[in-house]
């Protein structure tokens, strides 16, 4: 069976993951984990990398994002399924490998939900293997995607980097919306937690599919272990209680860092989020050497706990 995938995507922190969550509660979808190893397989079958599917399915097995799909007990499975000369076709029964095995009464469910942040940035991947997915980009203010991100062990730690980040994601999602003007919608993360029927209702218009109020609730999505404590609240109703946190968490020297880029005051604007600062501050090149200097060092630190943490979910896939 082939699945008519929709794919979600945006700046990271923006409420991808909830709004797959929402999406895939219902009998005619699922949602499956990120799946940035889709956006590397592919890629890889295009340029004949792998001699066999068992080739393939070795290498797939030493991924982390891979493993986090809890498939590795199932190689037979998975060999069958590598088309080596069609990464579409392998892709299509890796997801009913998927399914088979975590949501099996889910089988015959027609759209697939994909919530990778990466989905905009892999566009040209996607559009050549399905080219007649559906794209969703969701944009939120970038200030509380900063205070979301900043305390995480990934991602930029401090405004500078992070309204730079925001910018540039953005940047990669408009150009999906350009290049697929009758195939990409846009929702902003506020409207959704302000009027979810609303905005639930209209995204299933735009993608076909049946309008379920258990949407509303969540609980279409199986988290892998590693991200739940930063999705504590995928699963719930959304809260727009939560909107404007970042006012009393960013203090007034982050968000005149973060509001000082050119790019993202004019993103803002367009999007509908009024700065806060009536100009852009200007900052010395210390204040820019610090904030470079500070952001690769805690990205080192990171990056060495990740590998650890990535290292042993793999090992632990495969014994």
């Amino acid at each position: 069976m082939s699945y008519r995938p929709l794919f979600i995507g945006g700046c990271d922190r923006s409420g991808t993951t909830m709004l797959g969550d929402m999406l895939g509660a219902t009998p005619q979808s699922f949602a499956t984990p990120e799946s940035q190893w889709i956006h590397q397989l592919a890629p890889l079958l295009h340029l004949k990398a792998f001699s066999s599917p068992r080739e393939a399915v070795d290498w797939l097995r030493t991924e982390f994002r891979f493993a986090v799909w809890d498939l590795n007990d199932y190689r037979d499975e998975l060999e069958s399924a590598i088309q080596l000369d069609d990464p579409a076709r392998s892709v299509q029964a890796i997801l009913q490998c998927y399914l088979q095995h975590n949501l099996p009464e889910k089988r015959n469910a027609p759209v697939w939900v994909d919530h990778t942040p990466d989905n905009m940035y892999f566009y040209p991947v996607l559009r050549s293997l399905f080219p007649d997915a559906r794209y969703i980009h969701i944009v939120r203010d970038g200030r509380a995607v900063f205070q979301s991100i900043r305390d995480l062990d990934w991602g930029p730690n401090n405004a500078y980097m992070g309204t730079r980040f925001w910018s540039k994601r953005l940047e990669q999602a408009i150009s999906v919306e350009m290049a697929e003007a009758d195939n990409c919608l846009r929702v902003r993360y506020e409207d959704l937690l302000r009027d979810p029927t609303t905005e639930v209702q209209r995204i299933c218009t735009f993608a076909d599919m049946p309008f379920e109020p258990a949407m509303l609730n969540g609980g279409g999505l199986i988290l892998p272990a590693f991200t739940r404590g930063q999705h504590k609240l995928v699963g719930k109703p959304p809260d727009p209680s939560r909107l404007d946190a970042w006012r009393t968490r960013l203090s007034q020297r982050e968000v005149e860092d973060f509001e000082a880029w050119p790019a993202t005051r004019r993103y803002m604007q367009v999007f509908g989020y009024t700065p806060d600062t009536d100009s852009a501050v200007t900052r010395g090149g210390l204040h820019t050497f610090w904030n470079y200097l500070h952001d690769f060092a805690l990205y080192l630190r990171n990056r060495a706990r990740h590998k650890r943490m990535e290292q042993s979910k793999v090992q632990e896939s495969v014994d």
